[in-house]
């Protein structure tokens, strides 16, 4: 396992990240606690799926300790179930901060990080050429959505699944899950944020009378594309 790179906030704290085969996942610890969770373990257990979370050994306190590392699908449910005001500023910041720059670059830009560049030439030049070929892929994929903006249409994943001769919407569900596309939180299937970010999917929210808050998931034209390309890739 890679050395974890530490994300601050002035006003909420710091919280350690590793990457698992190119999957970013957060030190439970540090997150529960920033939550305001009291038992940061038991919450972990509580609140987090077993296949959204993993364990590791991590220097903690000068002390080499087994700690709950979780995805961002295990991180989303531990601030959903959060009591804390704060948890609405801490999910802005991973969402808008720090998975954007993960995303985008695989890595945040910590001392750490600015050390290796400097110190380690073959280092710097293999970021630069990945930074590279990123920011080209990027552009492709805004130059597309800027094709496709006119297109208000979205659509319902029933509607694709019945495109794509699937018996229902739950079998495309699953399947978008398996690929680690999407994720369910509370009933609802959301895009993990690399993908959402691309503007494959609108998420209304809606209160009702009796305070209970539901979303509506609806899939955008590019969203559609994007999925339709998957499927005709594997056929």
């Amino acid at each position: 396992m890679n050395k974890p790179e530490v994300f601050k906030n002035a006003e909420l704290g710091s919280v350690r990240v590793v990457m698992v085969e190119e999957v970013p996942y957060f030190v439970g610890k540090d997150v529960a606690e920033i939550l305001g969770y009291k038992d940061t373990s038991d919450a972990i257990k509580r609140h987090v799926d077993d296949e959204d979370k993993l364990t590791r050994r991590f220097t903690d306190s000068g002390q080499s300790r087994e700690m709950y590392i979780v995805n961002e699908s295990g991180l989303y449910s531990l601030i959903l179930s959060s009591k804390l005001p704060s948890a609405k500023h801490f999910k802005k910041w991973v969402t808008s901060e720090v998975l954007p720059s993960i995303h985008k670059h695989g890595i945040y830009a910590t001392d750490n990080v600015i050390d290796n560049i400097l110190n380690n030439p073959d280092f710097g030049i293999e970021l630069l050429t990945k930074l590279k070929e990123e920011r080209a892929a990027r552009v492709e994929a805004e130059r597309k959505n800027a094709i496709l903006m006119h297109v208000n249409k979205t659509y319902t994943i029933t509607e694709i699944a019945k495109e794509l001769g699937l018996k229902s919407a739950m079998q495309l569900n699953r399947i978008l899950s398996e690929k680690k596309i999407q994720y369910q939180v509370n009933g609802t299937w959301l895009m993990y944020s690399n993908y959402s970010d691309c503007g494959y999917e609108e998420i209304k929210q809606e209160v009702l009378d009796s305070g209970k808050v539901i979303y509506h998931r609806r899939i955008t034209q590019m969203g559609r594309e994007f999925i339709l390309g998957l499927f005709e890739k594997t056929a």
